[in-house]
């Protein structure tokens, strides 16, 4: 019996059959669902092993990106802590240099009242006026405002009682009737406490 031409060979007028060329690899190792669990197809070694490693790569790049997140909060946390810092240590300087320019205010006010009581004082009130109030202007601007009193129910929180006075009106009782110093806040933050005198009730009175 004579031998067949295989696919792919050339017949004996030298021309070419255009027979498809096709290789199958009949290795059980790659059937589908060979050796393999819940029938899964297995790939060649070398697919695999590019697998694992592109397996292994992302989750090394999913540490990377989360190690890169943790260094970023971190980062933020620390800036916020030092601006909180800095904002703390800038309003501390901010007080200690308030409570030295308001001993500055209180004498004005000092000077104020000794031209009212002075006859012919009238150019040196306007003077010490004009600067009381830039004074005043300047301290408003960086915060500090004045603690009202006068009036009011005593509060030891922001004032402090140098003196009472007997009053035979109930209704003042316990009343700040007058300040022999203001006090002053800046920003919320008691800066000195008014210094006042405080209505007591006479007990003759009660």
């Amino acid at each position: 019996m004579a031998d067949q031409p295989m696919s792919g060979d050339k017949e004996d007028d030298g021309r070419d059959t255009g027979s498809p060329f096709s290789v199958v690899d009949r290795r059980s190792s790659f059937e589908a669902g060979a050796d393999s669990p819940a029938g899964e197809p297995r790939y060649p070694s070398v697919v695999e092993e590019f697998k694992a490693r592109a397996e292994e790569a992302e989750r090394r790049a999913r540490e990377i990106s989360a190690a890169y997140r943790r260094i970023e909060e971190e980062r933020d946390a620390f800036r916020e802590r030092l601006s909180r810092d800095l904002e703390r240590r800038v309003d501390i300087a901010r007080g200690e240099l308030m409570r030295r320019i308001i001993p500055v205010l209180d004498d004005l006010d000092r000077a104020l009242a000794a031209a009212r009581a002075t006859a012919g004082g009238a150019p040196l009130l306007t003077g010490v006026a004009l600067v009381r109030d830039r004074l005043r202007q300047a301290l408003a601007a960086e915060g500090v405002e004045e603690v009202e009193t006068k009036g009011l129910p005593f509060d030891p929180s922001i004032a402090e009682a140098v003196s009472t006075i007997e009053v035979k009106d109930p209704s003042q009782d316990g009343l700040v009737l007058d300040e022999m110093e203001r006090g002053y806040r800046l920003r919320g933050t008691l800066l000195r406490p008014a210094r006042v005198h405080v209505g007591r009730l006479t007990p003759q009175s009660r």
